[in-house]
């Protein structure tokens, strides 16, 4: 028989012992019988790794506490690894069980069981706990294993007993209630964990507002917004008011808005009380509580405040809050002078009062259908479905017998019961519950299952819209996004189908929660995360919905405390804004003060919605003068952007007092913008004087790189030499301003140049900058790398593969292979960053934007993943604005890696096109650069006297010199005397630039016009005959493709070509008049008679026309009739390509890379058409990051809609432009072409990211 060890007895009679006294056999008086001392042995029994005592010692110091040396035991390294490295899982079901009954422990033995896990696991973070360091780590051990994830509703009286421990029965308490939930990261509290906390709170309100101060910001945050979630506001005023007056922002923001629902009378009154009191920065602080909380009672307090009130800063302070908080104008008045008629009914589901006073209504009052049965015979649609699900289901069991886990074993065969469920859910009235319908839909969402009759049950117009919503509700498990996301299936596409209007997509939403659909509006406002949160794509606005939730908006932006356990998110209602066609007049106030919000996402948002408002520009002007510095020079860009030229007397008052050289900077360019004249403040006298002050006070960082020796010598424009310091300043303050795309101050200065010297400081700095920021090692320091790693890393090499041999293929075992990889490596290491200094560029806003655009494009070809320094340098493109740096910049806004570069590229295009009235797509057919040449496609260079030369555009597209007598030369002439050399330099020079910018643009625009014919783009007669027939570069293009007259009524009249010389031809060689035309398109095969295609390919093959892209002799997929309503296309599913092939092949046809998804796999080759709106998607089995080339299968071509600068839902086919959807067919099955075709088993050989 074995026998036991010494250790193994003991622990034994410990265990035995204490076993004993703690269920009733002479245990310790006041103990609790049910102390669950097996599980505590057996979730402590790892520790006998460490010592086979161990377990027993730690079960009696729980129980009886008399051995309290176990806890120096327990702190010793090699027990605590033992404790770290034990074999666990998740969730921890043992660990779950100790304090699943807290009322079977006393108090302090679930102190020493934190005890215990706090010398086992010392906590040197704050994720993973309730609570943060400033409460004890025992106490954050107990908690965590007594609220797993799903335990829920426990007393408050236990925590606070449990927190008395500690000597602190309050701050512990509070600190654990109002931190993260460590299981639910949505959350910002643990309020949802306990029961009694609404009485705690009263019955402990002196003690709490001492513990108060000493708590961490977001936990005076959350418990700010408690007082007024639970109603407890006017308790707590006092302590409110000290918190909303308070240095962290999040907490004023919290306790503001609790203060909104105190009584209005007492809050007037103890804001008064202490204003009297108060400090001028304190009493500052007070206006702004006033105009947060007390409403419409604020301007009668504030008013009487600024009669005696004599402190500069709180004058400030109080003539903003009463601009702020001014009423609106009157209702605007109809055509006929009329004022619209206000209802008197307040805001809500019936409409609003608008910012401009007028009423919008919202459609009426909301009437629901009421329920009908399903017909029968639209039941019976669903038959040969249900057959053909069962024949599969049969096959699937029957091969399902060997398989534990098979897709079969979760369904049953359908019958007519499954029809008759089916038409009991339709008709029914109840709200539904997730999967309480699943037999009788679950076959119908299968994804492996499809059939024509689901589609045509769900599509039959029989089917009421109320009926297909309850199957929504049911089929997605009450998630709206399955319904309109892109997996919707039959179901989503019919209901989509259906919503064509705002008040159909009313009627929807209110049907979609009556029958129990997810509350995704709710859902929305409380989302911390982009993608979770993000609300369903309708297709229309969805504000006739929104009137009927001003609360929850009014809690979201804080007018009203927050009445749910989590928050609505001041930066989802700003997005929710958005979709109101006029800004409801309750917002105006509130948003007049997140305008000038610290953040600048949320004081962004305020402003575009606030850009219509009337009446706030006197307002914005108070701010002018406020106390700090970036507050004033907001305000004079805010003004600048809403062109408030009244307020012009404001911002010069302003500018003659202002210090500081940012708002100094601010003001003058909004003087600049506004049209004002600024000439008298750049005086060299003054220039110099300031640049002196400047720089002995303003030390940027980042610019310790910068070689200010070698700026070069630069002259005002009447020849003066400029004083050097003058260059040193601007550079300086433009580090500091960090406005790489300048401003107005910058631009003067370079504007008083001489001409060059402008270009000559802009191009130092923008060459020398980008140098700087794309540094890399040298080849020998790579070579030298290489060699010092080589040997240590092949040895590592080695050793892994025989330890994963199978994984050897990341591990290079070849050393010269190595080598080259290390060095690689090397070489690619950015060695510094000009980010910090990217203010600099705004000097190179007068750069040659030809010279420019030369050496941006690289960087964000190459370089584009530093995604900061590309804005900066997309900036500097936009400021430039001639032809090439635009052109540079349209090419990035429709075809870059990048998605937020590219968006930010569209922005600026956006911007540019709007100050101009424009569109995107006509600011680019007006900056189409001609490389200097006429409208002839000639060009004069002087290369001294009687030498005039002509450069001439050839017949493909190169460019001939011609010398004075018009006989052809290889090159321009050398300079006979000195005084020629200059004039013979500059025309080398311009030929130069002429050769490079003749290749790109009739690059670029290849590829646009042939966008454009994707899109069928129409151009009026008039811009298109000036703009691209008459351009001396595009206008070659033009001549080489077949044109589309159109007529008033968009009906084709005639095809033609241009000719060059100003005349038009037909197919047959016949004149034709342009006259006769409203607008005019690119013409293409798949819009033509077969006849006319080929009288058109005869012409052009007679007159040895090439074309730039084929318009006419590409075989074309057709969409047949029956496929309008798909929103994907799958006849290459299954064709197998290897990955890179699949890269080359989609690259050259225009693609990019989609985004990375879960697990650094990409799915998608992506090609954007930001003019149409349109995203063509082609869809594969998936590739890793870093790209491996593997066997990949292609699945479906789809189209998207591009909303801004995101991607919505999917496109019916039918409302793809044809030609795009024709075109874009055709590059499916050209890249199908180049791989092996169709495989039967392309699921098991294509590797799979998922």
């Amino acid at each position: 028989m074995r026998r036991w060890s010494e250790g193994e007895s003991m622990a034994g009679s410990i265990f035995n012992r204490l076993l004993s006294s703690l269920t009733g056999g002479g245990g310790a008086s006041g103990g609790a019988s049910d102390l669950p001392v097996a599980r505590i042995s057996g979730y402590f029994d790892p520790l006998r790794k460490a010592n086979r005592g161990l377990p027993g010692e730690v079960l009696r110091y729980i129980g009886e506490g008399d051995n309290s040396s176990i806890i120096l035991t327990l702190q010793h390294q090699p027990t605590q690894q033992v404790w770290t490295y034990r074999q666990r899982q998740w969730p921890d079901k043992d660990a779950e069980a100790l304090l699943a009954r807290p009322q079977h422990w006393r108090i302090d033995q679930m102190q020493r069981l934190g005890e215990v896990l706090a010398a086992l696991e010392p906590l040197n973070h704050d994720w993973g706990t309730f609570g943060t360091k400033k409460s004890p780590a025992w106490l954050r051990h107990v908690v965590a294993l007594w609220l797993p994830r799903e335990r829920k509703a426990q007393p408050i009286t236990v925590l606070s007993d449990l927190a008395a421990q500690s000597g602190d029965a309050i701050a512990p308490v509070l600190d654990i209630v109002f931190s993260r939930d460590p299981h639910n990261y949505q959350a910002g509290n643990s309020v949802g964990r306990f029961t009694g906390l609404g009485e705690w709170l009263s019955a402990s309100h002196d003690a709490i507002i001492a513990a108060a101060p000493g708590l961490a910001a977001d936990v005076r945050a959350e418990l700010a917004s408690s007082m007024g979630r639970l109603g407890l506001q006017d308790d707590y005023r006092e302590l409110l008011i000290d918190l909303a007056t308070g240095s962290a922002k999040t907490v004023r923001t919290s306790a503001r808005q609790a203060l909104t629902a105190c009584d209005k009378a007492g809050l007037t009154e103890a804001l008064d009380a202490r204003f009297a009191k108060a400090a001028p920065g304190a009493r500052a602080d007070l206006v702004a509580v006033a105009i947060g909380a007390l409403g419409t009672a604020a301007p009668a307090l504030l008013a009487r405040w600024r009669e005696g009130e004599t402190a500069p800063k709180v004058i400030a302070a109080l003539d903003q809050a009463s601009g702020a908080i001014s009423t609106a104008p009157p209702p605007p008045a109809k055509d006929g002078g009329a004022m619209f008629a206000v209802p008197a009914h307040p805001d809500g589901p019936l409409g609003y009062t608008a910012v401009d006073g007028s009423w919008v209504d919202a459609g009426g009052p909301l009437t629901l259908p009421q329920p009908t049965p399903v017909a029968p015979e639209v039941l019976a649609i669903l038959e040969p479905a249900m057959a053909e699900f069962n024949t599969m289901l049969a096959k699937g069991k029957a091969e399902a017998g060997f398989i534990r886990w098979h897709w079969s074993k979760q369904y049953s065969p359908k019958d007519k019961g499954t029809l008759a469920a089916l038409g009991r859910l339709g008709e029914g009235t109840t709200p539904l519950i997730a999967k309480s319908y699943g037999p009788a839909v679950d076959w119908l969402t299968f994804y492996q299952f499809k059939h024509p009759a689901v589609d045509a049950f769900f599509h039959d117009p029989r089917l009421t819209l109320r009926q297909l919503t309850r199957f929504g509700v049911a089929m997605t498990n009450c998630h709206i996004h399955g319904l309109l996301g892109d997996w919707a299936g039959p179901v989503g596409r019919a209901v989509q189908a259906r919503l064509t209007d705002e008040q159909t997509t009313r009627t929807f939403i209110a049907m979609w929660i009556e029958a129990g659909g997810t509350d995704f509006i709710g859902g929305f406002l409380q989302s911390r995360w982009t993608y979770s949160g993000s609300l369903p794509d309708f297709g229309v606005p969805i504000w006739p919905t929104l009137c009927a939730r001003f609360d929850d908006l009014d809690q979201a932006l804080g007018l009203v405390p927050q009445a749910g356990a989590e928050p609505k998110l001041p930066q989802r209602g700003l997005e929710l804004l958005e979709q109101f066609p006029i800004l409801p007049n309750r917002y105006r106030n509130r948003l007049m003060v997140l305008a000038g919000d610290t953040a600048a996402k949320t004081r962004d948002a305020a402003r575009a919605l606030l850009k219509d408002t009337p009446g706030i520009d006197g307002a914005i002007a108070v701010q002018l003068l406020d106390g700090k510095q970036d507050t004033r020079a907001l305000a004079a860009e805010w003004l600048a952007a809403r062109e408030a030229k009244d307020e012009l007397p404001a911002i010069r008052t302003a500018l003659k007092k202002e210090k500081s050289d940012v708002a100094r900077a601010a003001m003058i360019t909004a003087l600049q913008k506004l049209g004002d004249d600024v000439s008298h403040l750049f005086d060299p006298a003054v220039l110099v004087k300031e640049a002196t002050a400047g720089l002995a006070k303003t030390k940027p960082k980042g610019l310790d790189w910068f070689p200010f020796d070698m700026v070069p010598q630069l002259h005002w424009a009447d020849g003066t030499p400029v004083d050097p310091i003058l260059p040193r300043w601007w550079i300086t303050l433009a580090a500091k301003l960090k406005q790489p795309g300048g401003n107005a101050l910058i631009n003067l200065w370079l504007d008083r140049l001489a001409p060059g010297d402008a270009h000559k400081l802009g191009w130092m700095v923008l060459t020398g900058w980008i140098d700087e920021d794309t540094r890399r090692p040298s080849d020998a320091e790579a070579n030298a790398y290489a060699a010092q790693h080589v040997d240590a890393t092949l040895k590592q090499n080695i050793a892994n593969v025989k330890r994963w041999p199978h994984s050897a293929d990341y591990f290079l075992t070849d050393r010269t292979a190595l080598f080259a990889q290390l060095k690689r490596q090397k070489a690619s290491v950015y060695l510094s960053t000009a980010s910090e200094s990217k203010g600099i560029l705004a000097l190179a806003a007068r750069v040659n934007g030809a010279d420019a655009a030369q050496r941006i494009r690289p960087f964000l070809k190459d370089h584009g993943s530093r995604t900061s320094q590309a804005k900066a340098l997309m900036e500097v493109l936009a400021a430039i604005g001639s032809s090439a740096a635009l052109q540079v910049l349209l090419a990035s806004a429709n075809r870059m890696k990048q998605r937020s570069v590219q968006d930010f590229a569209g922005a600026l295009v956006d911007d540019i096109a709007a100050r101009n009235g424009w569109t995107p797509a006509q600011l680019a057919d007006r900056t189409v650069p001609t490389g200097g040449f006429d409208a002839d496609g000639s060009l004069e260079v002087d290369c001294g006297e009687d030498r005039t030369y002509r450069l001439q555009l050839g017949a493909q597209d190169d460019i001939i010199i011609l010398n004075p007598e018009g006989r052809e030369v290889k090159a321009l002439p050398a300079p006979r005397v000195d005084d020629e050399k200059p004039l013979v330099d500059a025309a080398k020079k311009l030929l130069s630039n002429a050769r490079k910018e003749v290749k790109q643009v009739l690059t670029a625009q290849t590829a646009r016009l042939q966008e454009a014919m994707f899109l069928q783009r129409e151009w009026d007669v008039a811009e298109w005959e000036s703009f691209l027939a008459g351009h001396p570069l595009v206008g070659r293009l033009a001549a080489r493709l077949v044109w589309d007259g159109l007529g008033s009524e968009g009906q084709s009249l005639a095809l033609f070509r241009p000719l060059g010389d100003g005349s038009y031809t037909d197919p047959e060689d016949n004149d034709v008049a342009l006259a006769d035309f409203t607008t005019v398109r690119l013409a293409h095969s798949s819009l033509m008679e077969a006849e006319a295609i080929a009288k058109w390919r005869q012409h052009l093959a007679d007159y040895a026309v090439e074309a730039p892209f084929d318009q006419l002799g590409r075989d074309l997929p057709v969409l047949d009739v029956t496929q309008g309503k798909a929103t994907d296309i799958k006849d290459r599913e299954g064709w197998m390509i290897e990955s890179f092939k699949l890269r080359g092949v989609a690259t050259k046809l225009g693609y990019q890379r989609g985004r990375a998804e879960d697990g650094g796999w990409f799915y998608t080759y992506e090609k954007s058409f930001r003019d149409a709106g349109v995203m063509v998607v082609i869809e594969f089995t998936g590739s890793p990051l870093p790209e491996e080339n593997q066997p990949s299968a292609l699945i479906s071509l789809s189209f998207r809609k591009l909303r801004g600068t995101t991607t919505g839902g999917l496109m019916p086919l039918s409302e793809v432009p044809p030609v795009l959807l024709a075109e874009s067919w055709r590059d499916l099955h050209d890249i199908a072409d180049k791989g092996t075709g169709l495989d039967p088993e392309w699921k098991k050989k294509a590797n799979h990211g998922y």
